[in-house]
């Protein structure tokens, strides 16, 4: 079971205590020779955007002349969750492998409940996929679930 007072625990999240550092390790996972544009595969003509109103992680290819994102195409696109509490999360949860209830998730995160459960449900999903573990295909939410309208479950009851 997982001990949350530890001090292995602490000094491990702590690693991911802010965004600059979690971009910082993203950074050297996804791109371990050197930033490259998504759209074109360029290394050579990428920049960081560093802008006063610009978001950290934001870079700009001047081959194809567009701007990209760390996290664009990975299972934290999209998600209004900082990236150190994703890489927080990914690290109690052993990477989707180990069974941690989303309630606790929700308490060491400071997450809400709903939250954390999605959350938990993208690394999951993540954690069965074969690829790279941020892959792109979980962030769009999706379930296997089928969802009813109000409309269709009244024209069983009528």
């Amino acid at each position: 079971m997982l001990q949350h007072g530890s001090d292995r625990v602490r000094e491990s999240l702590g690693m991911f205590a802010d965004e600059l550092s979690a971009h910082r390790y993203l950074e050297r996972l996804l791109w371990p020779n050197g930033v490259s544009c998504p759209r074109c595969k360029s290394t050579t003509r990428v920049g960081r955007l560093d802008g006063a109103s610009t978001r950290l992680g934001t870079y700009k290819c001047y081959s194809c002349r567009k701007s990209f994102y760390l996290l664009h195409g990975t299972m934290m696109k999209s998600s209004h969750v900082p990236a150190h509490k994703w890489l927080q999360a990914v690290y109690l949860t052993d990477g989707g492998t180990k069974p941690v209830q989303a309630y606790h998730l929700h308490r060491i995160l400071n997450v809400s409940l709903k939250t954390a459960s999605s959350m938990m449900r993208r690394i999951s999903q993540a954690a069965g996929e074969p690829r790279r573990p941020f892959s792109s295909s979980v962030a769009d939410g999706s379930s296997a679930a089928p969802v009813r309208s109000r409309q269709s479950s009244e024209r069983l009851h009528a």
